[in-house]
């Protein structure tokens, strides 16, 4: 945005530079000559070669005529003005002639007198006092356009929001807009006597020559305020000397500051996280990783700072031995292709078990502007302890089976969470079905279903959903088969319960019912 508006500024200045010349020398063109002498000029041809001209009539033509057909040149532009001129000149190639012509212009009467004689021609110009140069020779209307075009270009100028102006080649400034002569009064810089020409605000810094891409340098100055403020300079050749640009980035450094602190607090943040970091750009290079990262790969820093490609990354942890084994290289390469797409996706996630024994859960994120982050988490001991879990769980399932008393185990919210293979045969359940599915009023409605009315099923449905001290009760119920079994209510820690059933030829006879009943109401 900087360098656009530098680029817009400096076309801007040199424009206005550039119509205030073109005004100056149409004012000179419009302006009333002193006097008639002094506005003639005069040219001598031979067969159409300029062999005179007055000192006056020399300065009137520009460089680029010198180079061209004089004759022709003057003519087309005398024409503008005399707009007979051609013709009457056409008639009098062939014998000699002397008439004068006159035009009436803002500035008043334009002669041209004509003097022809077989080859030579003679032309004397009075009324008019300005250049003949192709350039400058304008009518009113143009003139009229550039000066309303330098008003434009000086107004936009004077109300630019950034500073600009001209330097000479020592260093005077001789031109600048107002946001510079404001600035300059409000700088804590010496005073001079006089207010022009302004003072130098900054030195130094590469001057751009015409085609030429400007460096910006950033320069700060104090203001009387205390205030300290940040511009960033660029400087173009102009003739002699230099044409200037300042804009304020205060705002943009305040910016980079504040991203600055932020990225310096999550590289804090990252570096405390035990989990692996890694950040890719849209071109897939490393941008961003955490110690922790290095210390899950041996990757070594200065590998990662040299910000490596997501292919050359993986290929890395490949040949450390930190990847899971592929049987083919075509395989390795079709899982790095689909690892990328799920994690632009963000469904990556898996389970690494690495040769070394090691397992890492690894978990892909896209980010803004097509960057994809990974995080390398080092599991090895969660899996460690959930395999253990599950061989102390399926070792207490194997005990719960061989046992002849038919058991089912109750969370303390009521789900059912164990039952063993004797508790599946005398209730005719399922044993693949999920358990944390069922609660001890489904427990209860199949118990009831299966036996004979007996109000013990809602005793046992009171007794699991139960809070605080209980104790331990049984009772005896009749299937449907006429079985009796013995119903067994027992309290766990944690606010579990633990049903239990035996067929009454397995078991004592039950304390009395009355004895029970008065236990849980205690």
């Amino acid at each position: 945005m900087a360098d656009l508006l530098f680029e817009f500024a400096a076309t801007m200045a040199l424009g206005a530079l550039l119509g205030a010349m073109a005004v100056y020398s149409l004012l000179r063109l419009t302006a009333p000559p002193e006097s008639a002498e002094k506005s003639q000029l005069e040219f001598r041809f031979e067969n159409r070669e300029l062999v005179g001209a007055c000192p006056r009539a020399r300065r009137s033509l520009s460089l680029e005529d010198l180079d061209e057909d004089i004759y022709h040149q003057l003519i087309d532009r005398l024409g503008r003005i005399f707009p007979d001129l051609r013709q009457r000149l056409d008639d009098t190639t062939l014998h000699s002639a002397s008439f004068t012509l006159s035009e009436a212009t803002q500035n008043g009467p334009a002669l041209l007198d004509i003097e022809a004689h077989g080859g030579s021609l003679r032309l004397r110009l009075s009324g008019i006092d300005a250049p003949l140069s192709r350039k400058v020779l304008v009518d009113s209307d143009q003139a009229t356009a550039v000066a309303a075009e330098l008003a434009v270009l000086r107004a936009a100028t004077e109300t630019a929001p950034f500073l600009s102006w001209r330097e000479t080649a020592d260093g005077t400034v001789d031109w600048a807009n107002k946001a510079y002569t404001t600035a300059a009064g409000e700088a804590d810089i010496p005073r001079k006597e006089t207010s022009w020409p302004p003072a130098r605000l900054f030195h130094g810094g590469a001057v751009a020559q015409s085609g030429d891409q400007a460096r910006p340098k950033r320069s700060t100055l104090m203001m009387n305020s205390g205030e300290r403020r940040t511009y960033e300079v660029l400087r173009y050749g102009s003739g002699n000397g230099t044409l200037n640009f300042a804009l304020d980035v205060g705002a943009t450094i305040k910016a980079e500051e504040s991203l600055r602190s932020f990225m310096q607090t999550l590289t804090q943040t990252f570096a405390a996280l035990p989990i692996g970091l890694a950040i890719f750009d849209r071109s897939r290079s490393l941008v961003m990783f955490n110690p922790a990262l290095m210390d899950l790969t041996n990757l070594e820093p200065e590998w990662l700072s040299a910000r490596p490609t997501l292919y050359d990354f993986l290929n890395q942890l490949r040949e450390k031995r930190m990847l899971p084994e592929r049987r083919d290289f075509a395989d390795w390469r079709k899982k790095i292709t689909e690892l990328e797409k799920s994690a632009e996706d963000g469904t990556y996630c898996e389970t690494w078990t690495l040769p070394t024994g090691q397992t890492y859960r690894v978990t892909g994120r896209p980010h803004p502007e097509g960057a994809v982050a990974f995080l390398m988490e080092d599991i090895t001991a969660e899996m460690s302890l959930t395999r253990k879990f599950r061989r102390e769980m399926s070792m207490n399932q194997a005990l719960l089976d061989h046992l002849p008393e038919a058991l089912a185990v109750f969370a303390d919210d009521g789900v059912i969470t164990m039952t063993n293979a004797a508790y599946d045969a005398l209730w005719g359940t399922d044993p693949e079905d999920a358990l944390g599915q069922l609660t001890i009023t489904d427990a209860t409605r199949l118990w009831q279903a299966s036996s004979a009315p007996n109000p013990i099923w809602g005793d046992a449905r009171d007794f699991v959903s139960q809070r605080g001290d209980r104790s331990e009760w049984t009772d005896t119920a009749t299937l449907g088969n006429g079985l009796v079994v013995t119903c067994r209510f027992q309290p766990l820690a944690g606010g579990a319960t633990l049903v239990g059933f035996t067929p009454a030829h397995q078991s004592a006879l039950p304390p009395p019912r009355s004895t029970q009943l008065a236990a849980i109401s205690s």
